[in-house]
């Protein structure tokens, strides 16, 4: 550990990795978000209003998986983060800015959220000699990776890892919709033990306003084909 003006971890993003530290929950905690003032979507910082409630003596960190935007994972996108923390008397991360961004604003919004759930040890920031706003602060890189393949994927009930690719989809003729505020999901296939792929029909579905709909797909992992559901996704 750098004993010196600094403290300097440096966090990578593993899938299978535990959760060490959780997700921040809705308990009243207050926060305040300073976005940039060319791109609204990139937060450039968020800052703990009211008293840090996250337990325990703190550890340093490993990301959990789940703080890793699905949107990201799908398109690939990988980066490193430096981020400036400014802690709190409790030793909870108070503020924390973005000072070079990943180019990524999904991950750099994520970095800030995970940002939120730590608490350092108390001896590890009372050796902080850099104080900013009265308070010991230290910068803080996070190198958001993926890995390898592997098969990490959402198998659900009826739809399973297999070994065989899917057919093609089928060609679907589509209806005109049966009212107003409706969009079409498509077809698709599915994974049957007993009866190996069969295909599902799409269908008109009443559209959720602040959501798209994103298809269910397979993908090669491997030697290993995997199914992903379909989901309500909320707009950025």
């Amino acid at each position: 550990m750098n004993k010196a003006s600094t403290l300097v971890c440096v966090a990578v993003l593993v899938f299978d990795d535990a959760a060490i530290s959780s997700p921040p929950e809705d308990d009243g905690t207050l926060y305040a978000e300073t976005h940039r003032s060319d791109y609204a979507e990139y937060t450039a910082s968020i800052t703990r209003l009211t008293a840090c409630k996250i337990p325990g003596a703190g550890t340093l960190p490993r990301l959990p998986s789940e703080f890793y935007p699905d949107q990201s994972r799908r398109q690939h996108e990988e980066g490193k983060v430096i981020m400036q923390f400014i802690f709190d008397a409790e030793s909870c991360v108070r503020k924390a800015t973005i000072v070079q961004s990943s180019g990524h604003y999904r991950l750099d919004n994520a970095s800030l959220k995970f940002a939120m759930t730590l608490k350092f040890p108390a001896a590890t920031t009372s050796r902080l000699k850099n104080i900013v706003d009265g308070q010991p602060a230290a910068t803080f890189p996070i190198v958001w990776k993926l890995l390898a393949p592997k098969v990490y994927a959402r198998c659900s009930a009826g739809a399973k890892c297999v070994e065989t690719a899917p057919p093609p989809p089928k060609e679907e003729a589509i209806g005109p919709s049966p009212e107003p505020g409706y969009i079409w999901t498509p077809g698709y296939y599915a994974y049957y033990a007993r009866t190996g792929y069969q295909w599902n029909d799409g269908e008109w579905q009443p559209s959720r306003p602040g959501y798209h709909w994103i298809a269910p797909y397979w993908e090669q992992m491997g030697s290993t084909w995997v199914f992903t559901p379909g989901e309500w996704e909320q707009d950025n």
